[in-house]
């Protein structure tokens, strides 16, 4: 079982394989192996934009990514159940929140538009994360810092109960470059909305 501080030296490598377009992991699985059990090595939480996926932008073969997905990487109790699974009964380290520029649900949200069915109640949840006097690209990084932020004071409370030490890691992925930058809960800066913004 691989720490998270591995964990997390095996992403930032397979990104930059990823970057340099010399991927070699992708293509490489034992699926006799993959159907008796799964030890991944990080979850990964992000948005279900078909620009990002975490087995081709980390360079990783199946198995290796527990991955859940959905239109602006919220956290809701499908996604908290799901974290618990992974790291309570597949032992997973490491949790990244992974946000990306351009976000068409974090944008949505940012410009206040209002959206029928379903999509609006995403749209909710990222609501109170919004930078109003900001742009579209602070709004995405703060929901990605207040959404890592919300799953870590959420790990704090059991960590006890779990066997292995679990880190959780806010970052953002550039769609134009496919660089990935890896942000600090404790040091990048939430900044205050402005609740009075007109």
């Amino acid at each position: 079982m691989k720490t998270w501080q591995e964990s997390l030296t095996v992403l930032k490598e397979g990104n930059g394989r990823f970057i340099q377009n010399k991927m070699n992991h992708v293509l490489h699985h034992d699926l006799q192996l993959l159907s008796e059990s799964q030890h991944p090595l990080a979850v990964i939480l992000c948005c279900s934009d078909s620009r990002v996926s975490p087995d081709i932008i980390f360079d990783q073969s199946l198995g290796s990514l527990f991955i859940i997905q959905n239109a602006g990487n919220v956290s809701d109790t499908s996604v908290l159940g799901s974290i618990q699974y992974a790291i309570q009964h597949l032992k997973t380290p490491l949790i990244i929140v992974l946000g990306h520029t351009c976000c068409g649900a974090v944008t949505a949200a940012h410009e206040n538009k209002k959206m029928n069915g379903p999509l609006q109640n995403i749209i909710a949840q990222i609501d109170e994360n919004i930078i109003l006097n900001g742009n579209a690209e602070d709004s995405i990084k703060n929901h990605i810092l207040a959404t890592a932020r919300t799953l870590n004071k959420a790990l704090e409370k059991h960590q006890a109960k779990i066997e292995q030490e679990t880190q959780v890691i806010p970052a953002i992925y550039d769609i134009a470059s496919g660089y990935i930058s890896w942000l600090d809960l404790d040091k990048d800066v939430i900044p205050a909305p402005n609740l009075f913004a007109i």
